[in-house]
């Protein structure tokens, strides 16, 4: 009983602890508006460049996503520092929602998963087949690096090379969801839930699909993922936990890359 008690935050610590700060609309779209315009001239301009002048297809994802994932990660540190919190793993956890997850944490962890992906593939055909519209004309060189992408780069040997599998494992699973979920969810979402209340899920999932603007070329890209963009934030912000988060963005990310990483072991 008394090492539950001495466990508990005191009056003083509850004191001490920065306050979350607001964020309304307009700072909201600034720090979801920087990494879109980012990920917009990644695909507008810079993968087109590289392509033009050889670069292999693991290159330009590196160059691309990962550096872009790394200016994400890199953001979430500063913005967390630059609350005044102090460099220690308690403040970080705290601030970031990651506390170890409960079971509840758990079981809606699975749900977002699951709902996610069954409503994902559901709207899929319908979004393809009716909703084409162009929202940006994406350069045939980054369609070309895309389509390379999803078939898993078939124009490069990948078979046993684990020091380039270790890197993109830690690539996809630190720089690209470590990076986006603790600024999203981790930062963002709280501030945002100080202005927005009950609904700052709504706000976040909707900054968080359209910054891939740059990426989806139709409308319908933009529909299919909305059920993922959505979910997850709603669900961040119902367990107020980040992990949710963490696991449903890589387990999405990690489908989508099983092209790639099963030419590891052929």
């Amino acid at each position: 009983m008394h090492e539950a008690v001495s466990a508990m935050p005191t009056v003083k610590d509850e004191l001490d602890r920065p306050a979350v700060r607001p964020l309304g609309l307009i700072g909201s779209v600034g720090y979801f508006g920087i990494p879109a315009a980012l990920l917009a001239g990644a695909s507008l301009r810079l993968i087109p460049w590289m392509v033009r002048r050889g670069f292999s297809g693991l290159t330009i994802l590196n160059v691309a996503f990962a550096g872009l994932g790394a200016l994400v990660l890199v953001a979430a540190l500063v913005a967390f520092r630059l609350e005044g919190r102090p460099a220690t793993w308690t403040a970080f956890r705290d601030r970031m929602r990651l506390e170890r997850p409960t079971r509840t944490v758990w079981l809606w962890t699975l749900a977002a998963v699951i709902v996610a992906f069954g409503v994902t593939m559901f709207i899929a055909p319908y979004a393809e087949a009716y909703l084409r519209l162009p929202l940006v004309t994406l350069p045939a060189e980054t369609l070309s690096f895309r389509d390379s992408m999803t078939s898993g780069f078939p124009e490069i040997e990948l078979s046993g090379r684990w020091g380039v599998f270790l890197w993109l494992v830690f690539g996809l699973a630190v720089l690209n969801i470590g990076g986006e979920e603790l600024l999203w969810r981790g930062i963002i979402l709280p501030r945002q839930e100080v202005v927005f209340g009950r609904w700052a899920w709504a706000v976040n999932g909707i900054l968080w699909n359209l910054l891939h603007t740059g990426r989806y070329g139709t409308v319908g890209m933009m529909v299919i993922y909305l059920p993922v963009t959505l979910i997850l934030p709603y669900v961040a912000q119902r367990t107020r936990s980040t992990w949710p988060g963490i696991v449903t963005h890589l387990t999405f990310n990690t489908i989508a890359s099983l092209p790639m990483f099963l030419r590891f072991f052929r």
